[in-house]
């Protein structure tokens, strides 16, 4: 129909000329073979030429399709570049704040000198180098090409680590950490597996100062659960503590809590696609679970 409508003025033109010469011959009383072939070559020339106007149409259509996919894809680039810079901005600035206070907090412990300045100090630094772990670990996250190798590893990898990492942080607080050793193999990468289950650990040891920190792995159904005893989360919360920046109730109680930690955790999972599950009651404790897709690995 389109077509029809760019070539709708010649077709006009032709149809008057041969009206005219209908005319012309009718009113003469002219022979009308000389007519009907006259007829016939336009007929033909005009069929030659609305070919090749069709051709150039459809050569037409397809640039122009061609030109409103690129100009579509470059505005999703430029979105996607938008989208990218304000996320970007958004998570350093939390996470320059984030790192104010260790660093605030190491600078007051070294001028004033007290007894057992130096675990706290490593506390500090401990937490400093997580924040700075989360960033690199969060800028990767951003590069879709980031390599993800699955591989089989032991529970017992993936924990025992940090809970040496964390040890200084398990004393000091005067919080119990509850786990028995488990050889169980998962698939998995486990440089991101340790980065998740180290920030589910971190939240923990947060909320459950004094208290106890359980760890556990389900062998059937191929979950680990990271459970404490701590304040909990409340109901109003717990939909929104896996957004980026969102730290709730507990986090405006605790000034070291930003929320990146679990921010990351989701992502984290995404890519993994370990599915993570959180159950808490206000005043009674949290339940994290990370669901590993099965292997049908056991033991090793």
């Amino acid at each position: 129909m389109n077509f029809l409508k760019t070539i709708s003025n010649e077709a006009l033109i032709i149809l008057l000329i041969l009206v005219l010469f209908l005319f012309t011959f009718f009113v003469f009383s002219l022979p009308m073979t000389p007519f009907l072939l006259a007829l016939a070559i336009i007929v033909f020339v005009f069929a030659i030429y609305v070919f090749y106007r069709y051709i150039s149409y459809e050569k037409h259509q397809s640039l122009e399709e061609e030109v409103e996919k690129l100009e579509q894809s470059l505005h999703n680039v430029r979105n996607e570049q938008i989208e990218y810079k304000k996320e970007v901005e958004a998570y350093f600035l939390t996470w320059v704040h984030q790192m104010k206070t260790p660093i605030t907090a190491s600078k007051l412990l070294l001028a004033r000198n007290e007894k057992g300045m130096v675990n706290q100090l490593r506390q500090e630094i401990l937490q400093i180098d997580n924040y700075s772990n989360l960033a690199l670990s969060y800028l990767k996250l951003l590069n879709h090409n980031t390599d993800m190798v699955l591989a089989p590893v032991t529970i017992d990898e993936l924990i025992r680590p940090l809970i040496k990492k964390y040890s200084i942080q398990f004393i000091e607080n005067q919080t119990k950490i509850h786990y028995e050793k488990s050889t169980a193999k998962v698939i998995t990468d486990a440089r991101w597996c340790s980065i998740m289950i180290e920030q589910l650990l971190n939240n923990a040891l947060k909320y459950a100062r004094g208290r106890d920190i359980w760890i556990n792995y389900n062998e059937n159904e191929q979950k680990l659960e990271i459970r404490d005893n701590g304040i909990g989360i409340s109901r109003a919360d717990l939909p929104k503590i896996f957004d980026q920046g969102y730290s709730g109730y507990n986090g405006r109680l605790h000034e070291k809590s930003s929320g990146i930690g679990l921010f990351i955790v989701k992502r984290i999972s995404k890519h993994l696609n370990h599915f993570v599950e959180v159950e808490s009651e206000l005043g009674k404790g949290s339940r994290f679970t990370i669901q590993f897709p099965n292997s049908g690995t056991k033991r090793g």
